[in-house]
């Protein structure tokens, strides 16, 4: 079976710089190790061309960067329909992109559509634009029995409140690429020695946007409080964010007087990150929003203990209090309790790490994913 994955959105996803978040990439190379040729398909407003990633024991996966007309957060592929029709699957993204609804109309017996946003108040615009997309086009998918893999369970009700059939959605999740997580450490980042330098106290973690949706106040909130109990604790955060937010979260730890207890730099290679979750005690995820959040993946399969609110990827991914803690989002004491609870415990602590990183590395890695998919494939193309 040959498979071609499509990400019809007209942002530039550069394959030679970074194919770590990139999902296409994992899932590709899976598919291609299990006998499964598998391409990609992006968009450029540049020179069109091919980029080849190595898979051990297989052929390469061929990334196709291909100009289209790009408008809404849309983008449409031109003179594709060669390419397209020497592939047995045609994998888009998302239900909502217009690409999408074409192949469901052109090639309704190879098409699946992969699929991750639901419906959340923070998305108030993505809510607006879906409804008008429904409207006009979700009866296609309805009509071509178009099938759906989608990212989490949050993401399968989205699609059935919309008519879509249960027997149209396989609910796969979201992978890693763990052997490009478990390769060659770099040398130890700044941050990683001073998480080793620190010798009493919590070490708490953050990586990602620094962003309202993920609430970076509420993480200084956090910590005043852990502090309370915990006064050597120190949180260590890795991201950046827009110039004016960034510029009120230093502004408000200042005012709380924690400068001396948050290290944040603005980013970490890849091949420094395992030293930095090594390091620490926890990983912290106030998030309003998350498809999934690849973060709490990597997190986990570090075994490290997430403590996050309800999202795509906590509702498959967390057993509250088996292999991390998820809770609301109103009470930073509810979440210093939960810490400092587990801390004190040292064999629920060791047992709930475990069970973290065995959730992941069992279940959602791309080489375990990849069966998921193809077992949907198979019912396309028969």
């Amino acid at each position: 079976m040959k498979i071609l994955l499509i990400r019809p959105w007209p942002f530039l996803l550069d394959v030679e710089k970074n194919t770590y978040n990139i999902q296409e990439a994992g899932l590709a190379k899976a598919l291609t190790r299990l006998g499964h040729p598998t391409d990609i398909l992006f968009w450029t407003d540049g020179e069109e061309h091919t980029v080849n990633i190595p898979v051990e024991g297989g052929e390469p996966v061929h990334v196709f960067y291909r100009r289209g007309i790009a408008a809404l957060k849309n983008a449409w592929f031109l003179y594709i329909d060669q390419l397209a029709q020497s592939y047995d699957i045609l994998q888009s993204a998302e239900y909502n992109q217009m690409f999408s609804w074409y192949l469901a109309g052109r090639y309704p017996k190879k098409t699946v559509i992969y699929h991750g946003p639901y419906y959340s108040a923070f998305n108030r615009n993505y809510n607006r634009m879906c409804a008008v997309f429904d409207v006009l086009f979700t009866g296609r998918y309805r009509k071509k029995n178009t099938p759906f893999l989608v990212k989490s369970n949050l993401a399968g009700r989205f699609l059935r409140e919309k008519g879509i059939a249960d027997e149209q959605i396989a609910v796969v999740g979201v992978g890693i690429d763990a052997q490009r997580l478990s390769g060659a450490e770099g040398q130890p980042s700044e941050i990683e020695r001073q998480m080793r330098a620190q010798e009493k106290g919590l070490k708490l973690l953050y990586i990602g946007r620094v962003e309202p949706r993920r609430d970076s106040f509420f993480l200084i909130e956090v910590l005043k409080e852990v502090r309370k109990r915990d006064q050597d604790a120190c949180f260590y955060w890795i991201g950046s964010g827009e110039a004016a937010y960034t510029e009120q979260v230093r502004a408000r730890i200042a005012e709380a007087g924690l400068e001396h207890a948050i290290v944040w730099v603005d980013a970490l290679p890849q091949n420094q990150m395992k030293g930095v979750y090594d390091q620490a005690d926890f990983f912290l995820l106030p998030t309003e929003y998350e498809i999934f959040g690849m973060v709490m993946l990597e997190a986990m399969f570090f075994g490290k203990l997430v403590l996050t609110t309800k999202n795509g990827g906590s509702d498959m991914l967390i057993r509250s209090g088996e292999n991390g803690v998820v809770l609301s989002k109103e009470d930073a004491g509810r979440w210093a309790e939960a810490m400092l609870e587990i801390a004190a415990d040292s064999n629920k602590r060791e047992r709930m790490q475990q069970n973290a990183h065995q959730t992941v590395s069992s279940t959602y890695t791309w080489d375990a994913l990849a069966e998921r998919f193809l077992q949907v494939y198979r019912k396309v193309s028969t």
